[in-house]
């Protein structure tokens, strides 16, 4: 027999300090059930705020309206969440949590496992089961957490579930869009790619999300690559989900890169870029050939020198010509200073008619 309140103290010494009318919920309970260590405590109870007070003098509080109020208290080795017990009582809250793996308790008190739902059981079978189809529209983003739960634990979704997320795949729209971006971030990040594609396929989450699906032939992919594997225009979905500028330019160079790859704009590209270009073509089933450059390639010549070797002004032929010999470093064609020396002087390299390419 397990002995939770022990096993939760241990884990969690805070938890010794709390009222009797508190509940260890959720997250922690199925990671020990998973044999996984729980780093988060999530605490139920009638009181959150003093039971927050009660582990810490400093309590974060987290959301903007006092009856849905919860607190957060951040300690060297956990962090610790206090909500208010849904409806005044665990059973009742219990009943309104997204997944039957979540919606499992401890009474503290009783060191008793409390599991209405089958969360137990669902642990075992390895199944993101709904605890109620109604639950999903108390908070659409739980139909993507769904996916999210499946990919990161490696859990089927059961057909009830599938198809209460399918009628109600296009209320995700209404969700805030930093928790969407999120989960997003997690699921495609989780080095699930395949079963995440099919689930977005089976929930009917990709159209409202924006997601283009294709068959794919891997499953580690990093984020920037899986997106430009899934999103037609990215300047449209970085600016509906607020993706970081750096995020969009990493999709846009991929994009180009998978039909456009030679030495020089994989250096152009960047090597932070261009390393999650491998994985991206094995999703694609390609195994192009790779020839990565040194990406620390710096012209052997200065600004100045190739100035005075060619007789140029400052201006667009002087840049032009300084990228030119940086390419032909990359090439191979120079290798030495006396290499570059010659090129540049004899060189008929004159700007384009466009903005010249980046230098370095």
């Amino acid at each position: 027999m397990t002995n939770w309140r022990e096993q939760l103290t241990q884990l969690f010494p805070a938890l010794a300090h709390l009222s009797d009318d508190s509940y260890v919920v959720g997250g922690a309970i199925r990671d020990l059930l998973l044999g996984r260590t729980p780093a988060d405590a999530d605490v139920a109870c009638l009181d959150p705020l003093t039971a927050a007070r009660r582990v810490s003098p400093r309590v974060i509080r987290l959301g903007n309206q006092e009856h849905l109020s919860a607190y957060r208290v951040v300690l060297p080795n956990h962090i610790y969440d206090f909500a208010a017990l849904l409806d005044g009582h665990i059973d009742a809250d219990l009943a309104r949590r997204d997944f039957t793996i979540n919606a499992m308790a401890v009474d503290l008190r009783a060191d008793e496992l409390l599991d209405p739902h089958g969360g137990q059981r669902d642990v075992a079978a390895r199944t993101v089961r709904m605890v109620r189809p109604e639950n999903f529209d108390d908070d659409p983003l739980r139909t993507l957490k769904a996916i999210r739960m499946a990919v990161k634990y490696d859990f089927t979704i059961d057909d009830a579930t599938i198809a209460a997320i399918r009628s109600r795949a296009h209320r995700i729209t209404e969700v805030a869009t930093e928790r969407v971006l999120y989960e997003l971030t997690v699921i495609l990040s989780s080095n699930a790619l395949r079963k995440a594609v099919a689930l977005f396929d089976a929930t009917a989450l990709a159209e409202p999300l924006g997601l283009h699906l294709r068959a794919l032939h891997a499953d580690e992919v990093p984020l920037a690559a899986a997106l430009a594997l899934l999103v037609d225009d990215p300047r449209a979905s970085a600016e509906r989900w607020r993706w970081s500028d750096a995020l969009l330019h990493d999709v846009l160079a991929l994009q180009h890169l998978v039909d456009h790859h030679d030495r020089i704009a994989l250096f152009d590209a960047g090597e932070s870029v261009a390393r999650q270009l491998p994985p991206l073509l094995r999703a694609l089933g390609r195994d192009d050939a790779l020839d990565f450059p040194d990406f620390t390639t710096r012209a052997l010549l200065t600004g100045n020198e190739i100035a005075q070797l060619a007789n140029v002004p400052r201006g667009p032929e002087l840049g032009a010509l300084k990228r030119a010999l940086l390419e032909a470093q990359l090439r191979g064609e120079v290798v030495t200073r006396a290499d570059a020396e010659r090129y540049v002087g004899e060189s008929t390299v004159r700007p384009p008619a466009g903005r010249p390419g980046r230098q370095r």
